[in-house]
């Protein structure tokens, strides 16, 4: 009795039906320079249709090889729009990010590469050119940005937290709507009844209304006697502190929920003592307000995802902006802190 013996398309295969060497169908499969955009669209249509998939065995050991060959570590740029070049070495809240991207890239053997995009005379078609010129594949946007216009056709791209408008880049950030669940679930079962809610309309739009949506479903869903109006603020700093002290004043809650450091600070202004008067929760506390209770977002791990993840892109050569952009919700952890009583205040 004859065994059917099974094949499987090779290169030779999509080589012979395009009409093209096989050295121009790994440059096509691979997305890399060397064959035009029609050339690679005809490859992937035969490569299709013949049911051609890659060895994941050869790829591994090919990757080896190549990592044999060369000690040096490959780059990935960390696109950094601050206004100020050391922004994401020495400001608390922002360095854990890229702390975790370094640490997690040194282990598979890359390295982050800064490039500030404030620069004075940088412009977008010039980051793209430092980019080639430097053979850097891979970029991590980081926030404040709003829009890169970088040249993406050899680019992959990972962007963090929830600024960037546009291009539709993959995505990791904080989980905002589960923190801010968590915290107010964890103060509930604490005990502290009345919880005031204020957050910026910045955040809130980072999460796509999710913030607003809890805020309101939390306050929807607390007993009349409790309720707090939760508050989103907006404008500059110096009117924030206006509008959550003018809010707090008028509404006098037991515990009040954000994301501003100052809000201990602020809060004593008012005249009260925290936090055997008014409990403060911080909805990130990584390296800037540790020692307040709060939420853990672990911004050493969005760091790190995003770096696992562009190298994934990397490695399977997926460049260009994505047809469906992605989004990676990290969520965060309770911690108890020095801003908040263990236990509630006992209302009648």
């Amino acid at each position: 009795m004859n065994k059917k013996k099974s094949s499987r398309a090779s290169l030779g295969d999509i080589a012979r039906a395009a009409g093209i060497s096989t050295a121009s169908v790994c440059y096509a499969l691979q997305n890399q320079p060397g064959v035009s955009k029609e050339t690679r669209a005809r490859v992937l249509r035969i490569a299709k249709r013949l049911g051609y998939a890659p060895d994941a065995r050869i790829a591994s050991w090919m990757q080896k090889i190549r990592e044999a060959k060369s000690k040096d570590l490959l780059p990935i740029a960390w696109l950094n729009s601050t206004p100020e070049k050391n922004s994401w070495n020495k400001i608390a809240y922002l360095t854990p990010y890229l702390e975790g991207a370094r640490a997690r890239a040194l282990e598979l053997g890359y390295r982050i590469e800064e490039i500030w995009a404030r620069e004075p005379g940088m412009t977008m078609r010039g980051i793209s050119q430092i980019l080639y010129q430097r053979g850097i594949e891979g970029v991590i946007v980081s926030q404040p940005a709003r829009h890169i216009r970088l040249d993406w056709t050899h680019l992959a791209g990972i962007s963090i937290d929830g600024s960037l408008l546009a291009p539709g880049l993959h995505r990791v950030m904080s989980d905002h709507a589960f923190n801010l669940l968590l915290a107010l679930k964890s103060l509930k079962r604490l005990r502290h009844r009345r919880i005031g809610i204020c957050l910026s309309e910045q955040v809130d739009r980072f999460s796509h209304h999710a913030c607003r949506s809890t805020a309101c479903y939390f306050h929807a869903t607390t007993p009349k006697l409790y309720q707090v109006p939760p508050l989103l603020y907006s404008g500059t700093p110096p009117m924030h502190k206006k509008q959550i002290t003018g809010w707090f004043q008028r509404h006098r809650p037991d515990v009040v929920v954000g994301l501003d450091s100052r809000l201990v600070k602020w809060l004593r202004d008012t005249g009260c003592r925290i936090p055997e008067e008014v409990g403060v929760v911080h909805l990130s506390l990584d390296d800037d307000v540790s020692d307040w209770a709060g939420i853990y977002s672990d911004k050493r791990e969005i760091g790190a995802t995003a770096t696992e993840w562009i190298i994934t892109l990397l490695q399977n050569r997926r460049f260009g902006l994505p047809k469906k952009a992605m989004n990676m919700l990290v969520r965060g952890s309770w911690r108890s802190g020095r801003t908040l009583l263990p236990f509630g205040k006992q209302t009648t």
